[in-house]
């Protein structure tokens, strides 16, 4: 909840100290609300802790601690909506549920120059449903990773990506380039 439309390197150092200070769902269920909130006010996301809160209480009151395996079930947890059910469904449940981020949108668009976005959830869903059921929460990770490290919103690494073979967004830069260069 804390990645969510959050830089991972501003969230590392905060999380790390958040865990220190809440080590179980227990102690984060009886901290102090403002206690919690100092955490994420760091972020900017000051309302995000008391979904947090509420959904962790949520798990360990209903479901005894154990995260369900149901999307279903996972959103109807208060604070946890449709990208955090599949966050978890694929993680912790390896229930394979994609789950798509900014970064994601990003590769796909590019890779594919498709900018209407409705037709492009729609095919990166069914491209990313396609991945064998052991790796594709791997494969999901490392999209959001190849979003945020190189294909980036601005000055995107092109020459490095793993992907730029079959990017057209690559393809028509370098045929730009070499036209001008002539």
């Amino acid at each position: 909840m804390m990645l969510q439309r959050t830089r991972a390197e501003n969230v590392a150092k905060v999380f790390v100290e958040f865990i220190r200070r809440f080590p179980t769902p227990e102690a984060l269920c009886t901290a102090e609300e403002y206690e919690i909130r100092r955490y994420f006010r760091r972020l900017g996301l000051v309302r995000r802790a008391d979904r947090v809160r509420q959904a962790v209480c949520t798990v360990l009151s209903r479901y005894g601690g154990e995260i369900p395996c149901d999307l279903d079930e996972l959103q109807s947890i208060p604070g946890i909506g449709s990208y955090v059910a599949a966050v978890l469904l694929s993680i912790v449940c390896r229930a394979y549920e994609p789950f798509i981020d900014s970064n994601v949108v990003r590769v796909f668009s590019r890779v594919l120059s498709i900018y209407e976005s409705r037709e492009l959830m729609n095919v990166i869903k069914r491209v990313l449903k396609e991945v064998p059921q052991d790796i594709a929460p791997e494969v999901n990770i490392a999209l959001i990773d190849l979003g945020a490290l190189v294909c980036t919103p601005r000055r995107p690494a092109c020459d490095v990506c793993p992907l730029n073979n079959c990017c057209s967004t690559y393809k028509a830069l370098r045929k730009s380039n070499i036209a001008e260069s002539q």
